[in-house]
């Protein structure tokens, strides 16, 4: 084995450790770390030996892996931050490349419009490292509109829109005012863009090679839209505007209460540790530091409460394939962390769901596997799907324990456990139906029906 052969992989069991330590990296699936790790080697084995082939294999591991996980990367900003400078100290791999080829990277196709933009506007800003982020354009009477910004950016202030106004104003691809710079994003036959970024730099001034990165992805982002709008059903629009919320939801969850219950956490633990010392003679030392003791539990709790609702509110669009592919990344997951492998059975042609069909589909059977997991004790399950000219039906069965599905699910709803509630909703929305067949020492069997999508009607 040469150097380089060797280098490689413990370059990468380093960027492991430092996804581990992020607290993002958690959530990349053993297969897609195993899928990277599998490309680099195969990029070093292709591009011959030193350091330079070793960069561009790290390169296209990390960008891999980035790429997997960039939703939380945007809902995550200082994590996301982080990570990268890790990234750029420990692997090798400078911000800026890793930056170009991330966002030039069309991972977010089956987002909602307007969270696409938010993720690539997010992702962008983690890597540009400047204070704002802002995307505009023309309406058809000439006006200036703005679509979407990030970062620290205040819409009313004097100014704000000057760089875009000056780039959808002229032909110039680059317009630089101030302590901003905007690049023009030109659209066929549509009005342009612009994507401006706000304030200084915090490093060398790679502002633009970076917003240049990201724009292709933008511009077709803002083509796709009026393309969807023109032909999405309307259960599809429903569909996609409660995506949306969802997708928003998980943002302001990792944003907001996620963030301030870790920081809490953290804090307290602190305050123990200088307390501590402070009362060690004192007899009743050991009540009061166990009362901290109980509080810091009680956030640990929470935290964990919270990231179940992110988890049970995401959107599967951000891995979404083949309903085989997708179901499999589930039952991977499931079975890496309950030690056996469900019973899985697809019949019928599958290409023919409608992508909010699918979503449903694997929604519905994570969230019954999870129930499984957690409180069943079962030791087998079997999942099955059948495509028919009708429609689609699916169903769950474990050998668990059971329950009584009435009073469980009125008693999660009033305890806010909105799993399996949410996904008989998302079911209902389309058309179909679920049902759950449990009893208390079991089996549980949970079925869903969902019709077949409408055809779009033809004109004449």
């Amino acid at each position: 084995m040469s150097s380089d052969d060797r280098a490689l992989p413990a370059r990468i069991d380093r960027l492991t450790q430092v996804l581990e330590v992020s607290g993002i990296g958690p959530t990349v699936s053993p297969a897609v770390r195993a899928q990277a790790r599998r490309r680099a080697l195969e990029l070093l084995d292709a591009g011959g030996s030193g350091e330079g082939a070793i960069a561009i294999a790290m390169l296209a591991c990390t960008a891999d892996i980035l790429c997997e996980i960039a939703v939380d990367l945007a809902s995550r900003p200082r994590e996301a931050r982080r990570l990268i400078d890790g990234i750029e100290q420990i692997v090798g791999v400078s911000r800026v490349s890793l930056g170009r080829e991330v966002l030039r990277t069309p991972s977010l196709p089956e987002l909602s419009t307007d969270v696409a933009i938010e993720v690539q506007l997010a992702l962008a800003l983690a890597f540009a490292d400047v204070r704002a982020l802002s995307l505009w354009t023309l309406s058809p009477g000439g006006d200036l509109v703005h679509i979407s910004h990030v970062g620290d950016f205040d819409l009313d202030a004097p100014g704000s829109g000057q760089v875009a106004s000056a780039l959808l104003a002229s032909r110039e691809a680059v317009t630089a005012l101030g302590s901003d710079v905007g690049i023009r994003i030109d659209r066929w036959l549509h009005p342009a863009a612009a994507l401006v970024a706000h304030g200084e730099p915090a490093r060398d001034d790679h502002r633009v090679l970076l917003l240049e990165a990201a724009a292709p992805v933008l511009g077709s982002i803002l083509e796709r839209d009026e393309l969807r709008a023109r032909e999405q059903p309307s259960g599809e629009l429903v569909v996609s505007s409660v995506e949306r919320r969802l997708a928003r939801l998980r943002f302001d969850l990792h944003d907001g209460p996620q963030q301030d219950v870790h920081l809490l956490a953290r804090d307290l633990r602190w305050f123990r540790e200088q307390l501590r010392p402070v009362i060690a003679d004192d007899p009743n030392a050991h009540r009061l530091l166990g009362r901290i003791d109980d509080f810091d539990a009680q956030l640990v709790a929470l935290d964990g409460d919270l990231r179940r609702i992110s988890t049970s509110v995401q959107s599967p669009f951000v891995h979404l394939g083949t309903l085989p592919d997708m179901l499999a990344q589930v039952t991977d997951a499931f079975a890496a962390r309950s030690g056996f492998e469900p019973d899985t059975h697809l019949e019928g042609d599958m290409t023919k769901l409608s992508e909010s069909q699918k979503i449903a589909l694997v929604s519905l059977i994570r969230e019954a596997l999870s129930n499984t997991r957690e409180h069943s004790e079962a030791r087998n399950v079997t999942i099955t799907i059948a495509s028919k000219a009708n429609g689609v039906e699916a169903e769950v069965a474990d050998d668990g324990l059971g329950f009584d599905p009435e009073t469980t699910l009125v008693r999660a709803a009033r305890e806010g456990h909105l799993g399996l509630v949410g996904m008989h909703e998302r079911v209902r929305m389309l058309g179909g139906r679920t049902h759950i067949d449990s009893r208390p020492g079991g089996p549980t069997v949970i079925s869903v029906s969902l019709p077949s999508w409408p055809a779009q009607p033809e004109d004449g």
